[in-house]
């Protein structure tokens, strides 16, 4: 029988080992949402922008997300229910609504943010390299993949 560790090795793809760590920091950091939080992972990354982008409206966090304002919308409506977000009119545009963290909300996305130090420290201990060192190439690696889609499709 093949194991998964074999057909990883013999990959001539980069993208094989790309998809490798994305489902299993997905399952990982599912696993911490799921049995830790008050949140579903669909909504993980909306939390997370918000963490780092306090006070933004939903259309930029839909487009950020990539997901319509609709979903988001319904999303936010559970989260002020569970006491994480607060929902202030835009002082600029008074049909648009700046969204904040509660504390309660600010303590999940520190918690999340933990888990993800975690997550990249187990990483990076198999590198002889420093985590710049690796976000650089990954970056790179990121920048010619969009490039080419620009340049071709």
């Amino acid at each position: 029988m093949i194991e998964y560790e074999d057909i990883m090795k013999d990959s001539p793809y980069l993208i094989c080992y790309l998809i490798s760590l994305t489902k299993t920091h997905d399952f990982y950091i599912n696993k911490h949402i799921k049995n830790e939080t008050e949140i579903l992972p669909s909504q993980y990354y909306m939390l997370m922008f918000l963490y780092h982008e306090m006070g933004t409206n939903q259309s930029d966090i839909a487009k950020a997300c990539l997901m319509n304002r609709s979903g988001v919308s319904r999303a936010f409506k559970e989260f002020e229910e569970k006491g994480l977000i607060t929902r202030e009119i835009d002082e600029n545009n008074k049909r648009a609504y700046k969204i904040k963290l509660t504390e309660k909300g600010i303590e999940t996305a520190q918690f999340l943010e933990n888990k993800e130090k975690e997550w990249d420290d187990m990483i990076y201990e198999e590198f002889n390299m420093s985590k710049e060192e690796l976000f650089e190439i990954l970056s790179k690696i990121s920048l010619k993949s969009l490039e080419f889609n620009r340049n071709n499709f």
